[in-house]
């Protein structure tokens, strides 16, 4: 039974539906405040952060190790002449340029494939198990199919390991459902954008960490490569050993306890019609792409950044990873300000100044990107590539910040779905770009420009956004937001019965 709203103390400052009006993720300390109960709006933040972050890291496991395992399952286009070298000189001897890039291209794609699928389904998995539930599954998978991707001896398992690894990317739709029903709109672009960046920074962590790992077992403990980049891959699943029964005994669904369809304002749970509903209204659609363009260009440099510095440039492994481990850092901050800015510039011209935000940010990822493939080893090298690769992933980061800022206002009692779909459309930008910029194309720089023009064509699609109670790029709402048709958020004790019910 869920505790009456007027009996708990709350830790942190709330509105009448108790949600949190401030945030503050170190509030409390280490143990997220005193109780789950006196403070779930942060353990809810930090636990949808730590299983977004965490997962990134068993998603994207093979990325940073490619350049070993493309050796070790024999894919390298001369891999007979691999064979005959010494262990020490076989990763630089692999020469991938035509069956071997198209292998890694198939496996890349595969990485990012059975995600949309789940991240679409994600809206009604959350309203029927609640986020923390849906979390804790979601890591148990991951646990169970990253250990069995350790035993990958060829490209077709490389391809269906990474296919179904890739559900641990739907544990971001959990990550913004949870903070959107947890915290007040005057903070929420920035809790869902910190919650969501700090999330995307396991990408950049994988890219150091596994090859640390697969350093320690393969010079500290002397493991053949076949075996230490094996034993590396256990390093998430222990991660995610750890994690779950945290998640599980030390956070909750809502600010009341078991997560109810009453929160949203609504008495049924999400089925087809509502999806028909959601993906049909044609800002939803928008935004779709639009996530698309900045969330998949994410995922597909987190799939190519360290072979590019590796093939490009000729450094080696563990530099690779640091290299494209600058991209992912960002992630650090440059969402948060994606979430930051876009709450800064509703305070002051609403709706309109978020849009801005949003378009200035994916207008901007779209012009670096594009100046990223104009650099080579011979125009700049890889420390101007590394300077240029930072600056657009701050617009990166920042357009998503300012998607899922404007996410919560699209259809307010459909959240779940519009997260959802919001969400599988930022894999679906990795299916797409992957498949026609990268897979096929020979060279990486030209594959970024490419990729430079579809962010670049989604960002004016922000132009085209407008709603009659928030107004658009280039004008305030018609009508009163009152009058908007939407169903209100039931107070917390409707929401507590609910609940109990």
């Amino acid at each position: 039974m869920a505790m009456n709203s007027e009996t708990i103390e709350w830790e942190v400052a709330v509105d009448d539906q108790n949600k949190s009006t401030e945030f503050n993720p170190f509030k409390g300390g280490l143990h997220c405040g005193k109780r789950v109960r006196t403070n779930p709006h942060m353990r809810a933040f930090w636990a949808a952060t730590l299983a977004f972050c965490l997962a990134f890291v068993g998603w994207f496991a093979f990325a940073p190790l490619l350049s070993v395992v493309r050796v070790d399952i024999g894919i390298c286009d001369n891999q007979d002449a691999v064979n005959l070298l010494p262990e020490a000189e076989k990763v630089k001897g692999c020469v991938c340029k035509k069956a071997c890039k198209a292998a890694i291209g198939n496996a890349n794609l595969a990485a990012v494939s059975f995600d949309v699928f789940t991240r679409f389904i994600m809206g009604s998995v959350i309203e029927y198990f609640g986020p923390r539930l849906t979390d804790c599954m979601l890591l148990t998978w991951g646990t169970i199919v990253v250990s069995a991707s350790a035993a990958v001896t060829s490209a077709t398992g490389l391809m269906i390991a990474r296919f179904f690894v890739s559900a641990l990317g739907s544990t971001f739709v959990v990550n913004q459902f949870w903070n959107s029903i947890m915290f007040n709109r005057s903070v929420v672009g920035t809790a869902n954008a910190t919650a969501g960046g700090w999330g995307n920074l396991g990408g950049g962590l994988t890219q150091t960490i596994m090859p640390l790992a697969y350093r320690f077992w393969a010079d500290g403990v002397g493991l053949p490569m076949g075996t230490a980049w094996r034993a590396a891959m256990f390093l998430p699943v222990a991660m995610y050993v750890m994690l779950i029964p945290w998640i599980y005994f030390c956070s909750q669904d809502t600010t009341t306890g078991k997560f109810d369809v009453a929160v949203l304002g609504k008495t049924k749970k999400a089925g087809f019609m509502t999806y028909v509903k959601c993906c049909t209204d044609y800002r939803v659609f928008l935004m779709i792409f639009q996530y698309s363009a900045c969330f998949g260009c994410e995922l597909v440099m987190n799939n190519t950044l360290a072979l590019h510095f590796t093939d490009e440039f000729g450094v080696d492994l563990v530099a690779a990873g640091t290299l494209a481990m600058s991209f992912g850092a960002m992630n650090l901050f440059a969402r948060s300000l994606g979430g930051i800015a876009s709450d800064w510039a509703n305070v002051r011209w609403q709706m309109q100044g978020r849009l801005w935000m949003h378009f200035i940010s994916l207008f901007g990822q779209g012009v670096f990107l594009f100046v990223f493939g104009l650099i080579d080893k011979n125009a700049g090298g890889w420390p101007v590539a590394l300077v240029v690769l930072i600056i657009f992933a701050i617009f990166v980061n920042m357009a998503e910040g300012t998607s899922y800022g404007i996410v919560p206002y699209m259809i307010p009692q459909e959240l779940a779905v519009v997260s959802a779909v919001v969400g599988a459309g930022g894999t679906l930008g990795a299916v797409i770009a992957t498949n026609f910029f990268y897979k096929t194309v020979p060279s990486n720089l030209t594959s970024f420009k490419l990729h430079a023009a579809y962010v670049m064509f989604w960002a004016l699609s922000c132009f085209l956004m407008r709603w009659d109670h928030l107004g658009s790029m280039f004008g305030g709402p018609k009508t009163p937001e009152e009058e908007a048709p939407k169903v209100e958020e039931p107070k917390a004790e409707e929401a507590a019965e609910g609940t109990q019910a």
